[in-house]
């Protein structure tokens, strides 16, 4: 596994996201299941990984627990814990940090974002004074490095970025956003402020939820050997702004696999870029 650094930490190139952990009924999503959720979480230490990203209301809050007893029987070095403030969940920022600390058994989050800012709302964590009070705590030593989740274009990006010395910017970064949208211009603004990005959403392919035969064809054309996960992981491992990236697992089998990308220094080629960019077009256009 690869490792990169934003600030003291050293976390691993990828990431373990809990939004898709296993439940143990079907009907009710906030019952994470525990048992299966160890094992996932195990295996991810096992691949090197040591960076855990939930948010305040993934599994209705069970996330966050599962993490914190998780966190306090292993040392601070297997497990990284990265949460999020989001005010459409619960206005109440002093509240839900406060209830993050405990639910988490710690006295310090090591990544703590606001979560959800875009275009239409980008003063709203200003305005209420949560991004002042994170600050204070990020000052206190209660947060290690504080971050943003962001939807943002990039002239209101690279305005939000200059108002405050942030640690790191969560981003969405995928190979079809790149080469669809304005993905590669959102992270050249984080680029041109040196600001660490970890990314989620690396597995996005547009409005469907899974390849075309058209685009799958191309990948395969390609590579026969290398399956469509492979490749959009390895494009974001290939971009050298990225420090982390985090997927949300489902299943030990998933960590092996996806783990297994960022086990070596390896990027993809400006012909392998190609490919991808021919991808997305045709997933775009099909």
């Amino acid at each position: 596994m690869e490792y990169r650094k934003i600030g003291d930490c050293t976390l691993s190139r990828f990431g373990l996201g809990t939004k898709r952990m296993p439940i143990t009924d079907a009907s009710r999503v906030d019952r994470l299941d525990r048992e299966i959720a160890a094992e996932i979480a195990n295996e991810a230490v096992n691949q090197g990984m040591n960076y855990f990203d939930t948010s305040y209301s993934n599994h209705k809050g069970e996330a966050e627990s599962f993490l914190g007893d998780y966190h306090e029987a292993h040392s601070s070095d297997t497990c990284l814990i990265a949460t999020s403030f989001f005010e459409l969940v619960d206005p109440r920022y002093t509240y839900v940090f406060q209830k993050q600390l405990k639910k988490l058994r710690t006295d310090k989050i090591d990544f703590y974002s606001l979560e959800g800012v875009c275009d239409l709302n980008k003063m709203r964590d200003i305005d209420s004074g949560a991004v002042d009070f994170l600050f204070e705590q990020r000052e206190a030593g209660h947060i290690g490095c504080l971050g943003f989740s962001s939807e943002l274009s990039p002239d209101n990006l690279r305005d939000f970025i200059g108002r405050y010395p942030w640690d790191f910017v969560r981003m969405r970064v995928n190979y079809y956003d790149w080469f669809n949208k304005d993905g590669s211009a959102r992270y050249d603004v984080a680029k041109e402020f040196n600001l660490p990005i970890i990314a989620h959403a690396a597995l996005r392919t547009g409005a469907a939820s899974a390849l075309k035969p058209e685009a799958l064809s191309i990948l395969k054309d390609a590579n026969p050997d290398r399956s469509s996960v492979d490749w959009a992981l390895r494009f974001v491992k290939s971009l050298d702004g990225i420090v982390s990236v985090t997927c949300n697992m489902h299943s030990v089998r998933e960590v092996k696999e996806n783990a297994s990308v960022f086990n070596d220094t390896a990027t993809l080629s400006p012909e392998e870029l190609n490919v991808l960019e021919a991808c997305a077009k045709a997933q775009r256009e099909a």
